[in-house]
């Protein structure tokens, strides 16, 4: 638990190191901010943030450089982020107004404004209908424990897959079983089955894990289609100046799995979720922090805006920046959708 002087200290050092990315020193903390403490005094709280792992120091004599549990305390405390001057926000208005009227080109610019407004790459996928849903299930026997299932899914998506049971049933069994799960899940998007609270039996519960696994594999694979913009700017920074670093981030950015990976972290709606450095999923992506918020509306396709860089990037405009681009999307296609 941090006390309201390491907080503040805390806060102040993050910032700091956002500034200058170089490792921020008690001394430079004192004499940059009227903190009202001593040198020893933030050497000491120092210490305690390093203990509880807000921050690390490349050496014991070094400065300290936030850890990705000092960022995370750092974003909770953000209040609510400004948002962009009211001339930056008519200049990309009036951008959209001139670009080409068709998805490709609203998202191919929104990923180009995005990423010099942030000075750091920019994901945006193109519009789908998000989540696919369970049209039938059916289960045929393949051998003792082998079952051929066969998933439908809206606009007669046809998924197959071979599953193993844990103990063999009859034809008569799987018959009764699959009914019992076109009752449950008919209709369902995979997030919607996630949240059911059906009590199911043993082969129920399988089947409708693999479903959901299923179902997950052909909503993310909606998102492939994607522009992404600023290679250069992210290379650019001084965390990737060695050339070790910046062939691992090519490859990470580079993966054709990347827009899958944001997608992944996408919250609901119009909700905004920042993961920063150790938080991603995929370990490749741990030197890296990524904004990411939804855009778009049931029914008309939506689509996923994303600005990455790396853990130093500036949170609070980065926020602000997503937000609002997301906004503008979701109402341009709003508008042409009718």
């Amino acid at each position: 638990m941090l006390t309201a002087r390491q907080t503040e200290l805390l806060k102040t050092l993050v910032h700091q190191y956002i500034e200058s990315a170089s490792p921020v020193a008690s001394d430079s903390v004192v004499r940059k901010h009227a903190l009202g403490v001593s040198s020893a005094t933030v050497r000491n709280d120092m210490a305690d943030l390093e203990e509880q792992g807000y921050i690390t120091r490349p050496y014991h004599s070094a400065g300290a450089v936030p850890s990705s549990r000092g960022y995370r305390f750092y974003v909770e405390a953000i209040d609510e982020p400004a948002d962009l001057p009211p001339a930056s926000q008519r200049t990309l208005r009036m951008e959209f107004t001139r670009a080409e009227q068709d998805l490709d080109g609203w998202t191919r610019l929104a990923a180009s404004l995005l990423s010099g407004l942030v000075n750091n790459v920019a994901l945006v996928t193109i519009p789908r209908e998000r989540e696919s849903h369970v049209v039938r299930i059916d289960l045929v026997p393949v051998q003792e424990t082998l079952v051929f299932l066969v998933l439908v899914l809206q606009e007669v998506k046809l998924r197959k897959q071979l599953l193993t049971l844990d103990e063999p049933l009859t034809g008569d069994d799987l018959q009764v079983a699959a009914n019992r799960l076109n009752d449950v899940l008919g209709g369902l998007s995979r997030r919607q089955i996630l949240s059911q609270t059906s009590q199911m039996s043993p082969v129920e519960r399988t089947v409708t894990d693999r479903v959901v696994d299923m179902m997950e594999a052909e909503d993310n694979a909606l998102y492939s289609d994607h522009h992404m913009e600023g290679l250069a700017r992210l290379l650019g920074q001084p965390e990737f100046a060695q050339a070790g670093k910046v062939h691992g981030i090519v490859e990470a950015l580079e993966d054709r799995e990347l827009p899958r990976m944001v997608m992944a972290e996408t919250p609901e709606g119009g909700r905004m979720r920042v993961v920063i450095g150790e938080e991603n999923r995929a370990d490749t992506l741990h030197p890296l922090s990524m904004v990411v918020c939804r855009y778009g509306r049931a029914g008309g396709g939506v689509g996923t805006i994303s600005a990455i860089g790396p853990t130093r990037m500036e949170y609070p405009r980065a926020i602000a920046c997503v937000r609002f681009i997301s906004a503008l999307l979701t109402d341009t296609l709003a508008r042409v959708q009718g």
